[in-house]
């Protein structure tokens, strides 16, 4: 009968604990992958920099906005973090941003993405590695990630995703080592790590769930020290659900809600309910269509040939037995927990996405695919460690689908060049430099929910904008805007138009100066040039 040796053999209750060994890695054997990672990194951001793609993705600018509002606003603080998105890649933003030349090329978003791309990258390899004690499959899974054509080119931009990757493969890496070794160390790194994660985005929060679940699962089976499941639990749902309390909180004490980032004017909530009235959010209520949606988001982030080597790699390691077989089975549901959540919130009509191949068509977050690509990685990288025969066919398969990939646009570069989440929808740098041209003072009236974009573009100092963040300057100028801006620019049914509906004396004193796709810009009479 094979032996699963999945956990170390562990005494019952009252017994000394045996001291468990290591895994060692001598740290020079990890130069050449964290070598690897940065000169993909680098080589995919200098290219993105030279062709002008680092700053294509309308949220790209907006959460380079965002961070910059922390120092260079109206109201400086925190509090101009916003509700909706959640704060730490804009944390890790702040200091870079500060400089203008970093916030404005997009080279902050860089750095941030980067830096978290190749630390994703090196615990892809090394969580693989101990799970298959083979360097081969290390390899073969870490070649699946860094070499996604897709992967690398988010990396060079001030998107989220490659944030919220990097503490969802730390925080999976060290929930193996504990579970390898019961040491507290590996769980409180675990903890804190999660806790990161449910800071960056939302898929965070799903991996805590997962995450609590997994720990008391695996105490009750595989530590039988006394209380442990208890302890185990507390030590970790506390630290890894401690960004989630803080957001509570944060919501609570600046807007007086803390739901306000689930159900305010600018949430996913509102904007999606908005797509629905327009029939645009199919998969709403409609789980085939979510699950299909989803599907082909995947297939055309991570190429068809990948996915389904992932997904057979996936049932070939829950089917057969093997060393530390349970603690792979747990890692890939860790793993799978953001790709649940991704199909969930589409039924839930909390997130939209847009595939070409269903109605409406079309291309919008495709980016949201990359959540499958570690669970891919890992899965095809252990496979082939278990099994090297399996290497070299499964090698093949990722350097052909990647070639595939390089002869057409990676989906996320095309999302970004010419889909709904490109910053170039309405055309706001035709505004944006008429403002800049012309610009000689005075405060510009702007929803940034909308206008985010084309405030970017005009390339002002942001303190020189009154948004919804800068109270109450942004309420004394929508009563009374010939006393307080020099400037409206109005975008279709963000909070400025509607108030341009509602009362339009109040902006007799404004005459239209450019209008240009979906964008109107007014000067006041008589201001000085």
């Amino acid at each position: 009968m094979a032996i699963d040796t999945s956990t170390p053999l562990l005494p019952r209750h009252g017994q000394q604990v045996p001291k468990l060994d290591k895994q060692t890695r001598r740290r020079g054997d990890l130069y050449p992958v964290v070598a690897v990672a940065v000169l993909a990194a680098v080589t995919a951001t200098t290219w993105s920099a030279r062709t002008g793609s680092m700053l294509l993705y309308g949220d790209a600018r907006a959460h380079l906005n965002v961070a910059r509002h922390v120092t260079d606003s109206l109201r400086v603080g925190l509090g101009q973090l916003g509700s909706v998105w959640l704060p730490l890649p804009h944390l890790l933003l702040v200091p870079l941003v500060a400089s203008r030349t970093l916030w404005h090329t997009g080279a902050a978003g860089a750095i941030v993405s980067g830096i978290a791309f190749v630390y994703t990258a090196v615990r892809v390899f090394t969580l693989i590695e101990n799970l298959s004690g083979s360097k081969i499959g290390a390899w073969c899974g870490f070649a699946v990630f860094t070499v996604n054509l897709n992967m690398l080119y988010v990396q060079s931009t001030a998107l989220t995703e490659p944030v919220l990757l990097a503490f969802l493969v730390g925080a999976v890496y060290h929930l193996e080592q504990w579970m390898h070794q019961l040491s507290v160390r590996e769980l409180i790194w675990a903890a804190l790590l999660t806790c990161c994660a449910t800071l960056s985005r939302y898929e965070g929060w799903a991996l805590f769930i997962a995450g609590v679940g997994a720990v008391l699962l695996w105490s009750f089976v595989a530590d039988f020290r006394k209380k442990s499941p208890e302890a185990n639990f507390v030590v970790f749902g506390v630290l890894g659900g401690y960004g989630i309390v803080l957001w509570f909180l944060y919501n609570l004490i600046i807007f007086h809600d803390p739901l306000y980032f689930l159900h305010s004017a600018y949430s996913a909530q509102v904007i999606n309910g908005a797509q629905a009235k327009f029939g645009l959010l199919g998969t709403k209520g409609s789980l085939k269509l979510s699950v299909l949606t989803y599907g082909w988001d995947m297939v055309n982030v991570v190429s068809a040939a990948v996915l389904v080597a992932g997904v057979l790699s996936i049932v070939v390691l829950l089917a057969i037995r093997g060393p530390a077989r349970r603690r792979t089975c747990f890692v890939l549901g860790l793993l799978a927990a953001p790709v649940v959540f991704e199909a969930l919130t589409l039924y839930a009509g909390q997130i939209t996405v847009r595939v070409p191949q269903l109605a409406p068509h079309g291309m919008w977050n495709v980016r949201y695919g990359l959540m499958v690509l570690p669970l891919c990685a890992v899965a095809i990288g252990v496979l082939a460690g278990r099994f090297r025969w399996s290497a070299a066919p499964l090698v093949g398969v990722v350097v052909a689908s990647t070639v595939l990939a390089g002869l057409g646009t990676p989906i996320t570069l095309a999302d970004g060049r010419t889909g709904t989440s490109s910053a170039a929808a309405g055309h706001p740098e035709i505004a944006a430099q008429y403002l800049h041209d012309r610009y000689r003072g005075g405060e510009v009236l702007a929803d940034d929910s909308a206008a985010s974009p084309f405030i970017f573009a005009a390339n002002l100092d942001l303190n020189q904008f009154v948004s919804p963040g800068a109270h109450p300057f942004w309420e004394y100028a929508l009563a009374s805007p010939a006393r307080h801006v020099t400037w409206v620019v109005a975008f279709p049914g963000d909070a400025v138009s509607k108030d341009l509906s509602a009362h339009p004396d109040r902006f007799q004193d404004f005459k239209l100066v450019i209008a240009t796709g979906n964008i109107r810009l007014f000067e006041r009479v008589g201001a000085k040039r």
